[in-house]
């Protein structure tokens, strides 16, 4: 808000402009995508505050887990911070309340708002490119000096909601299969209709952080096809009939029983794939 445009703001109540500032504020976050990048396979080693932890032989208490911390933070956009004291006191407040946390860039003399990725409500975009990679680092790294020919546990990723790219599935159908092995955690699939190049996700200064993108919320939603385990196959959920002709629509029905198979061996009680668009916040 300029204030030179309304001169009178400092005129009113300071409880209506701090309402004021408040509904200027961003809509809360809701569930952006990370992008993936390889380097995130490690090794921890399990101490006695751990669960799963081995008193008795610590041969057992060797990890090789996805290290979501290694996720290139989001970005975020607060123009209201550099207004003026009062309205960076609201931003202050909807940063804590975001789980936020600040940076300063050398480079523009300026802060940065980021966002880590949150494995409970958010989403791990991988790209065309970047698939081979996200199937074979964790093969890979099983065999690296510091790790090969020991005894190893390997939990699924925290994270359940996985994203790709349409034209993924499009070029390659029976690709969502490769997931159950490494992967077995995920429940559920964003396919990104019309994804952008990989570029487009990050910024390019020395702060490494991630534009952000979220599902957009439209009128028009596709419908989600369910793994419905009580009948042992995929069921629609939503309006189907207005995708019945996409291209998408019927390679989805084509792979389902193929995916049937997968989920039977994994004891799956919820798997579900969405399309959907994205959109730059």
């Amino acid at each position: 808000m300029a204030l030179t445009a309304f001169p009178l703001f400092a005129l009113l109540p300071t409880e209506l402009r701090l309402q004021i500032w408040h509904e200027a504020l961003l809509p809360s976050i809701r569930q952006p995508l990370y992008f993936y990048e390889k380097g995130c396979w490690g090794a921890r080693h399990l101490t006695e505050t751990d669960p799963d932890y081995d008193p008795d032989n610590d041969e057992h208490n060797l990890y090789m887990e996805f290290d979501c911390g290694s996720l290139a933070p989001l970005k975020v956009d607060i123009p209201l911070f550099y207004v003026n004291q009062e309205a960076r006191g609201s931003v202050l407040s909807w940063i804590h309340h975001q789980g936020l946390a600040i940076r300063f860039s050398r480079e523009t003399q300026s802060p940065v708002f980021i966002r880590s990725f949150d494995p409970k409500r958010d989403t791990l975009y991988v790209s065309e490119d970047q698939w081979h990679d996200f199937h074979v680092e964790p093969f890979d790294r099983m065999f690296e000096p510091d790790l090969e020919n020991k005894l190893l546990s390997c939990p699924a990723p925290a994270f359940r909601r996985l994203a790709v790219p349409s034209a993924l599935i499009m070029k390659e159908p029976r690709a969502l299969e490769e997931l159950f092995h490494w992967y077995y955690g995920i429940d559920e699939i964003l396919l990104i209709v019309e994804a952008r190049p990989d570029e487009f996700w990050h910024e390019d200064n020395e702060i490494k952080v991630q534009q952000r993108w979220e599902p957009e919320c439209g009128v028009i939603q596709w419908p989600t096809f369910c793994w419905n385990h009580a009948s042992d196959g995929f069921l629609w959920k939503g309006n189907s009939d207005v995708f019945s002709n996409d291209p998408l629509y019927k390679l989805l029905q084509d792979i389902g029983p193929q995916l049937v198979e997968k989920l039977r061996e994994s004891t799956k009680q919820r798997f579900e794939i969405r399309p959907i668009l994205v959109v730059k916040e």
